[in-house]
């Protein structure tokens, strides 16, 4: 992972460049061609150690984001990517990358003056964009100070002077355009497009069909645990923490002071997990699988750090309690694993501190209330610093698994259910479904980039591997959901089933609860919102000081 930004026609911009330090630890340069072209990476480490921006024969390249099939006689992913550069040219680079992982590419081609970029299909990393008074910059976080927007996950972008020609993907021509209005002096939309890579949904709902469950859920189990195999295996190593770094990173990211049991800024005896991967983990059904493939993966001897986050009334959260319960399975399942359950319990104080001086900016351009909710749940939840057995505890994890995508492929949020229940039935469903899987990059993980990403770690999302979704698209929708059941057993019937037959009986049966609820944050500070409202707190002047 890294945090990139480009400075095109425009001055650099220093202020961003000190919030893009906390995602890439590891190396940090710069490249500045002619007078007005800038190119800065500040590098995580996860699969290979090749330094950025990489440079060859007048075109600089910057990458943030992950390929899990390429070629190992390159020696990182972004070696290869420079190398499909000069073998099949820009296009076709981006038409080879956008569905092998997460990522969001830049690459200046000096010799004609031009700017590509864009993102995976499902956006699963941020690229921000601004328009400034000469030029344009773009960055991997921005601030809620200036205009920036999101890249949007439509397609491939050429930008030469203040002119646009995209690359649409099929289907999101649309997108195209709305981007380009306003932003650019001219935008043009290629006839060559770009087709997904993925299957489209089945959109059938003939009940006669024959449902085959058992080589199914065999097959579903073999592609979400090579999903989860493939990603542990790009992690070499866990973070490095020293007595100044712990001491370091405390300070960096707490604050307040309360009465509540373990601090975080007053810790001065940390222990270290040793963990090279963590599970960002409520103990629902989607983190418990994962959780239990990782342990698949990962040697034994290797501890795994369970991330739990909770605010308010600590221990008697949802998410505190189901973790608590899947954790047990976990340890049943796997006895000689270290499982590591970090606490991680937020008082309302250092809510407020850390929204005021490092979330809204990190959340910038989005800025309603569950913005606000999700946000800083999965900020602290990131962080990794709490109670692990009654002792202070940080996780060393570089690698952080989410659950992200379950939901929006097997049918898990109440909408879904509602959508039946409206008199839509399965084609109902099958809408929300399209909808929701469609607008994934545009509503959370470019958010969620931004958020975890600020703790010096990267995050993957195995139920979002482009082979998983296809053929989870591939499926009837009878393998999706059953909303004669009830809640807890109608949604995301094939998962369930998985998770049964995996002997993870706690969290098989448990129902959906979105982690604003389920770790109480959306309880914490007593208001009264919807989620879809601008949210108050994310503005400056309303800010807790």
């Amino acid at each position: 992972m890294c945090g990139i930004s480009c400075c095109y026609k425009c001055k650099e911009n220093t202020q961003i460049n000190k919030r893009l330090l906390n995602r890439g630890p590891d190396h940090q340069s710069s490249t500045k061609l002619g007078e007005d072209v800038t190119l800065t990476a500040y590098v995580l480490h996860i699969q290979g150690n090749c330094k950025q921006p990489l440079s060859k024969n007048h075109k600089h390249l910057i990458y943030n984001g992950q390929l899990f099939h390429y070629p190992q006689v390159y020696k990182s992913d972004t070696e290869y990517i420079m190398g499909q550069v000069f073998q099949s040219g820009i296009l076709s680079t981006a038409r080879r990358t956008i569905g092998h992982g997460p990522l969001a590419v830049v690459i200046y081609d000096e010799e004609i003056d031009c700017l590509w970029f864009w993102r995976d299909y499902f956006g699963r990393r941020s690229l921000l964009i601004c328009r400034q008074e000469t030029g344009y910059l773009f960055s991997s976080v921005g601030d809620s100070c200036k205009e920036w927007i999101e890249v949007p996950a439509c397609g491939v972008f050429c930008l030469k002077g203040q002119n646009l020609e995209c690359y649409p993907f099929s289907g999101h021509e649309e997108t195209c355009v709305k981007f380009g209005e306003n932003l650019f002096d001219s935008t043009v939309i290629s006839d060559e497009t770009i087709q997904p890579p993925v299957l489209p949904l089945n959109t059938c709902t003939d009940t006669s069909e024959f449902l085959d469950w058992e080589s199914t859920t065999l097959k579903f189990l073999e592609l979400l645990s090579e999903s989860v195999r493939v990603r542990d295996m790009c992690c070499k190593s866990p973070l490095s923490f020293t007595k100044d770094s712990l001491s370091d990173y405390s300070t960096r990211h707490c604050y307040c002071t309360s009465d509540d049991k373990c601090n975080v800024h007053e810790v001065t005896n940390w222990d270290v997990s040793n963990a090279r991967v963590a599970v960002l983990f409520s103990g629902g059904i989607d983190c418990t699988v994962l959780a239990l493939l990782l342990h698949r993966s990962v040697p034994e001897e290797e501890p795994i750090d369970l991330l739990n986050v909770s605010f308010g009334n600590y221990d008697s959260t949802p998410d505190r309690i189901s973790a608590v319960a899947s954790l047990e399975d976990l340890q049943k399942l796997a006895p000689k694993r270290t499982w590591n359950l970090i606490k991680v319990n937020v008082s309302v104080e250092e809510l407020r501190c850390a929204r005021e001086r490092h979330i809204t900016d990190l959340l910038y351009p989005h800025n309603t209330v569950l913005d606000d909710s999700i946000g800083c749940a999965l900020w602290f939840a990131a962080r990794g610093a709490g109670l692990c057995k009654d002792r202070p505890m940080i996780s060393s994890a570089r690698l952080l698994f989410s659950g992200i995508g379950a939901d929006e492929l097997l049918g898990g949020y109440s909408r879904h259910r509602g959508a039946w229940q409206n008199g839509g039935g399965l084609e109902g469903v099958l809408q929300q479904l399209q909808l929701d899987i469609g607008r994934i990059s545009e509503r959370n993980l470019g958010r969620d980039n931004r958020v975890i990403g600020d703790h010096m770690r990267d995050c993957v999302a195995p139920y979002l591997d482009e082979s998983f979704v296809s053929f989870v698209n591939s499926l009837p929708i009878q393998y999706k959901v059953d909303f004669t059941l009830p809640r807890g057993q109608g949604e995301k019937v094939i998962l369930r089933k998985v998770a049964q037959n995996l002997g993870l009986n706690s969290s098989s049966a448990l129902p959906k609860k979105a982690i604003q609820f389920g770790s109480k944050i959306a309880k914490l500070e007593g208001r009264k919102e919807k989620g879809g409202d601008v949210c108050s707190r994310l503005s400056r002047k309303d800010q807790i000081t």
